[in-house]
């Protein structure tokens, strides 16, 4: 395996020359440059990382938990994320916790163990405790999507609240009266700033909103499923159901065509996440769209920052949903 003494030898130049060029640490001539680029191609030369990271006690990578890449939410945040990474060479390690507050415990080891640099975290339900002391140790930590309750911590999170009150508002104004609304776990701030904007909304209009209404599902299919039974054996149902999330969506929509309920007729039903999949259900759900992308590249500026400055105060970095009628 080739060294980094077998590169200067063979670009004729000194080790230092060849550590500037690979690392972009100091200015090199273009002449220099090319020799050094044309040996480390010739004998196939790669840096060894793990020597790297020992000496710089840096490892250039970024941990980072979601709940399901099979959201199509998540799976765009972490485009975001991977794209602003690249862009100041760091690479990115991804775990899904499936919202088990264990399953986020065996990653944030699995990360401290590969030495990762920091960490984004969209926090498992029940999960916040472990990571209180990641904070307060002022390790590296961005919360993404859904912020801490009682910590002070660096997050990057969309106006849930305000989102949810544009959707029920839109959902009002086609004449609906009783609204129901799907969410997640009622411990995670996502949830509860969700239910307050449905709230607002329809109390603002002299409308109710009754606690049966609010239906607590975990972001999956099957939940919403279930959360869609609930809403058609109900007294006095909901003409409408706004979903929190795209999977929980999907769920109620098939909950009402197995038990042959017209939609938008007989229910209508809203989502709190935007998927370019939508463009061909039949019928069209209108959503509100999330600064998925968005906050991704968020997330890994702020955690960038947090690398290079452990002692910066924290950010709270809130993002504006949109409307999208179909």
């Amino acid at each position: 395996m080739a060294t980094i003494y077998d590169v200067a030898k063979r670009a004729r130049v000194s080790t230092y020359t060849v550590s500037a060029v690979l690392n972009q640490s100091a200015f090199v001539s273009p002449e220099l440059t090319e020799r050094v680029k044309r040996a480390v191609e010739e004998l196939d030369y790669s840096i060894n990382e793990v020597a790297r990271s020992l000496q710089t006690r840096k490892t250039r990578t970024v941990g980072m938990l979601i709940p399901d890449i099979a959201s199509p939410f998540y799976s765009k945040v972490v485009r975001g994320v991977e794209d602003r990474l690249k862009q100041d060479g760091y690479s990115l390690f991804l775990g899904n916790t499936y919202n088990q507050a264990g399953e986020q415990s065996r990653y944030l080891s699995l990360f401290r163990a590969k030495m990762a640099d920091g960490i984004l975290l969209f926090v498992a339900p029940g999960g916040e405790e472990e990571v209180q002391r990641l904070v307060e140790a002022r390790k590296p930590v961005v919360f993404v999507g859904r912020a801490p309750k009682s910590l002070e911590a660096d997050t990057v999170t969309a106006d849930n609240m305000e989102g949810t009150r544009q959707a029920v508002a839109h959902l009002i104004q086609k004449g609906h009266k009783r609204i129901a609304i799907v969410t997640g776990h009622l411990d995670l701030s996502t949830s509860t700033d969700r239910v307050e904007g449905w709230r607002r909304e329809l109390e603002a209009h002299g409308l109710e909103a009754p606690e049966r209404y609010v239906l607590e599902g975990d972001w999956t299919t099957v939940s919403g499923h279930e959360a869609g039974v609930k809403l058609l054996r109900m007294k006095n149902r909901p003409t409408a159901a706004f979903a929190a999330n795209f999977l929980m969506m999907a769920g109620v929509l098939r909950a009402l065509k197995e038990r042959g309920v017209a939609v938008p007729g007989e229910m209508e039903v809203m989502s709190s996440d935007d998927s370019e999949l939508l463009d061909s259900f039949d019928p069209p759900v209108s959503t509100v769209v999330q600064p998925s992308y968005e906050m991704g590249q968020e997330a890994a500026r702020l955690i960038l920052e947090r690398v290079k400055n452990p002692k910066l105060p924290f950010q709270k970095i809130t993002l504006q949903a949109s409307l999208r009628i179909r």
